[in-house]
């Protein structure tokens, strides 16, 4: 039924004016007004009971929240449905509701029984309102069948009007203390973050920080500094450890400088990330992204001034002088010590790609600080890379250049330590370039210190006179033995490597000494001169060596044996 607002007696003024007074407060205290306005309804009222309710958006629910002369606790855990019972219907009339026959009005339910067990007899109830949101109903009720007037609904509508205000300026209130909150805290993140980065620490110091401002294991993925990977873990306390790290990963942050990623931090968890992680992760991201740039530029200063120096060394055919020796002290080097070069031919790679791919693989080293014994620069479409020192495994680092460039065609050629470096970079780039020749489709190392004496080969570009020169020693017996002939070329083999032997001879080729005899025989009819004078054995011999190292080339027509 409607009701008008009458004019309000001083006593419920007066209560209203309390209630005006907490408002008004520097802080309000939510949990005390809504006590206030149960209670003074209650209390204006003259009734047993007062409650109030609270409207749920999620679950479209009202749960009581305070009450006042309530005995029983199954009352307190009452729920309501929206659109149901006394609270439903003074919300959709957006008006107050007497009921004075409360068990005879009530449909049966739940809600009716927890009622009826608190005696409940009439009931009078107003909708909290905050424009068009819902916000909750507070009520009154008597064990008694009461009469109660349009007066009564009055008091209960402006109770339940200020208690609204209440809570819309208690939320309102809560929402800007917890953005200042978060505002006072990121500026705090900001300025750890900003102390760690210009304190010159490092990137170890800023994820430190990070770590510990987010309160999150987070790893860090880069290929700018070692190391490249790098997991970070907040300082806690003994009883705060997880024994059992959780590895989920609840985001992933990009690193990015000039609309490129340089990175990305891996932020471990199940909770989802709060407003102020995500502003230090992102602030973090920056400083990270700053802090790489800063290296980097160390980097590439340092990349030169040191590829400068193998420069000027690999120019110094006659060793170098003093002025480079006194440089390379400078940077940690002693020339004095054995330089062994790798140089690196990659068709696919443009300068800049290859001198990347030979940094990382420098940097990756840098752990070991074997990267400060290493001095790297390109010559012509070569990359070239000294190891000075004994510290250092040549076989090793061709094979992690391998593997970084893995996707593409490397061929790859490394020297013996020598003093001259002039000189081992020659026995290098003849070694990457006999790879190209040997394996042209495919990446190939060839070491400089497994071709023996045959070394002074690699500085012929043009291997066709080692070719023809094969050919016309041992080609006629080759083609012999192509034509379906006797092995004569193992036969010959075993001659001079045995030194003429006889029985040496039968017994690794797993014949007669007879049959040795005349297959030796057959070969010096072939050749068209004997075996045994020393000029031709020599000769012999050196064409099998020539023939081994460039058996690998396609196509090359060379017997073997």
């Amino acid at each position: 039924m409607g009701i008008n607002s009458p004019s309000l007696p001083l006593s419920v003024l007066s209560s209203l004016v309390d209630l005006g007074a907490e408002l008004q407060a520097e802080v309000v205290d939510l949990p005390r007004v809504l006590e206030l306005a149960t209670g003074n309804a209650a209390r204006l009222l003259g009734t047993d009971i007062a409650w109030l309710a609270l409207f749920d958006n999620e679950t479209r629910t009202m749960r009581v929240a305070v009450s006042c002369g309530v005995s029983s606790p199954e009352f307190d855990r009452m729920q309501v449905a929206e659109h149901e019972g006394l609270g439903g219907a003074a919300l959709d009339r957006r008006g107050p509701v007497i009921v004075g026959d409360y068990p005879t009005w009530a449909s049966p339910g739940p809600v009716r029984d927890a009622m009826l067990q608190e005696r409940v007899a009439s009931v009078v109830c107003a909708p909290m309102l905050r424009g068009d949101r819902m916000v909750g109903v507070l009520y009154a009720g008597n064990r008694v069948q009461t009469d109660f007037s349009e007066s009564d609904a009055a008091i209960v509508t402006a109770l339940a009007a200020q208690a609204s205000v209440a809570i819309g300026n208690g939320l309102l209130y809560s929402s800007l203390l917890d953005k200042t909150r978060t505002l006072e805290a990121t500026f705090e993140i900001h300025r750890e973050l900003g102390e760690a980065a210009v304190s010159d620490l490092g990137v170890n110091r800023v994820m430190r920080t990070l770590s510990d401002v987010t309160g999150r294991r987070l790893l860090l993925e880069q290929r700018i500094v070692p190391p490249f990977e790098l997991l970070s873990e907040p300082a806690l306390s003994e009883a705060e450890v997880d024994t059992e790290a959780d590895e989920s990963v609840a985001t992933v942050v990009s690193i990015r400088r000039n609309e490129s990623d340089v990175g990305q931090i891996t932020v471990f968890g199940d909770a989802p990330l709060g407003e102020l992680e995500q502003n230090a992760l992102s602030h973090g991201a920056t400083v990270l992204a700053l802090e790489l740039m800063k290296h980097e530029a160390a980097q590439d200063v340092e990349w030169r001034l040191r590829g400068e120096l193998l420069e000027q060394l690999l120019e110094a055919e006659e060793g170098p002088s003093d002025d480079l020796i006194a440089r390379a002290v400078r940077f940690g080097i002693d020339l004095s010590e054995p330089c062994a070069i790798v140089a690196v031919e990659a068709p696919a790679l443009d300068p800049p790609a290859l001198r990347g791919l030979i940094q990382r693989v420098v940097m990756a080293r840098g752990t070991s600080g074997r990267s400060n014994t290493t001095l790297s620069g390109q010559r012509g479409e070569r990359g070239v890379i000294a190891l000075i020192g004994d510290r250092h495994d040549i076989d090793k680092f061709a094979q992690a250049l391998a593997d970084a460039g893995a996707s593409t065609v490397l061929w790859i050629g490394t020297s013996s330590g020598r003093s001259n470096v002039a000189a081992s970079f020659r026995e290098a780039a003849a070694c990457s370039h006999l790879a190209r020749q040997a394996s042209p489709q495919s990446s190939r190392v060839i070491h400089g210190s497994a071709l023996g004496p045959l070394r002074f080969m690699l500085d012929i570009r043009d291997l066709t006179n080692a070719r023809a020169f094969v050919q016309e020693i041992l080609g006629p017996v080759a083609a012999h033995q192509d034509a379906g002939g006797a092995q004569l070329l193992t036969t010959l083999r075993a001659y001079v490597e045995e030194d003429g032997h006889h029985q040496r001879i039968a017994e690794r080729c797993h014949i007669h000494v007879s049959t040795v005899k005349y297959r030796l025989a057959r070969i010096a009819d072939l050749l068209g001169r004997p075996l045994q004078p020393w000029e031709t054995r020599f000769e012999i011999t050196l064409a099998f060596r020539i023939a081994d190292l460039l058996q690998s080339v396609p196509d090359n027509g060379l017997p073997s044996g």
